[in-house]
């Protein structure tokens, strides 16, 4: 376990090899309910959709996103308690049927007593990433500034020297290709440390900001399981794609449970209890 302040709850630092656990646990996860799975994240996509056609729907549904999601990591948590309280009653070497009756019921009460806290932290997260944008933004412009004054001297050359046409025109593809990495560096390192920020709050019971500190601490210090997980994300999305994307309708779900895979697995049960979960295909 990490030293954090007191009023955090501990971390743990896992192998690499965990970012592949949190997506088999994710599988299992839609597996115990794949239905329910599948009417709850049609009827988010439902509302995500409406909510595009609204005035600022854009910027509404980028806030309400964190919070929607949230909700998929507090059904697989109570979805993964009844498996594990099934699994407890049942004789060894008979199937696990949990009662999954209520199930969304419970998730949902327990998601909606924390919903002003996630809304809040959802609000500070796009901020931070508006404010990482705006860095990166201004480093650009330097860059480019910068740029546009070297290819106005090349400019003059030109006559001299007709070869300057194509070094501009490199420094101008280069400068852009710079830009776009800066900028996809900047999403990236932003999703690794708000990966947590949801499921601190919803579970863990942490307000916003502490959620915020805490999730940077502890993805960071988990990197390589993240950097995993988000190799196996690409592959995966292009699947669920393919066919019309459906697939979403079982990716999506896949996320809701790896995320809270993830956070029962670096701030929860034991590492052994969750290895232990992961061999078994919940009912």
């Amino acid at each position: 376990m990490n030293a954090v302040p007191p009023s955090f709850p501990p971390y743990r630092r896992v192998p690499a090899s965990h970012g592949a656990s949190w997506w088999a646990q994710g599988w299992h996860s839609f597996m115990r309910a794949p239905w329910a799975w599948v009417g709850l994240t049609a009827a988010l996509l439902a509302g995500g959709l409406i909510l595009h056609l609204l005035p600022l729907g854009g910027a509404l549904a980028q806030w309400l996103s964190m919070p929607l999601f949230t909700l998929g990591a507090v059904f697989a948590s109570v979805l993964r308690r009844r498996w594990a309280r099934a699994r407890s009653i049942t004789p060894e070497g008979l199937a696990v049927g949990a009662d999954n009756e209520g199930a969304f019921g419970e998730s949902s009460h327990q998601w909606s007593s924390r919903l002003g806290t996630l809304l809040v932290a959802s609000l500070l997260v796009l901020l931070s990433i508006l404010a990482v944008l705006l860095v990166v933004g201004l480093a650009l412009s330097l860059i480019f500034g910068v740029g546009l004054l070297h290819m106005e001297a090349i400019g003059h050359m030109m006559e001299a020297s007709p070869g300057a046409v194509m070094a501009g025109i490199g420094m101008g593809a280069g400068a852009m290709v710079l830009g776009a990495l800066l900028v996809l560096v900047a999403l990236l390192v932003c999703s690794v440390a708000f990966w947590f920020v949801g499921t601190l709050v919803a579970l863990g019971g942490l307000g916003a900001w502490d959620a915020i500190r805490l999730s940077a601490r502890a993805a960071f210090a988990n990197l390589g399981a993240l950097v995993v997980f988000t190799l196996l994300l690409f592959p995966l999305s292009i699947v669920a794609t393919i066919p019309a994307g459906i697939g979403w309708l079982v990716l999506l779900p896949m996320i809701s449970g790896a995320s809270y895979a993830s956070y029962d697995d670096v701030f929860g049960a034991p590492a052994a209890t969750f290895h232990a979960a992961s061999t078994h295909v919940g009912a």
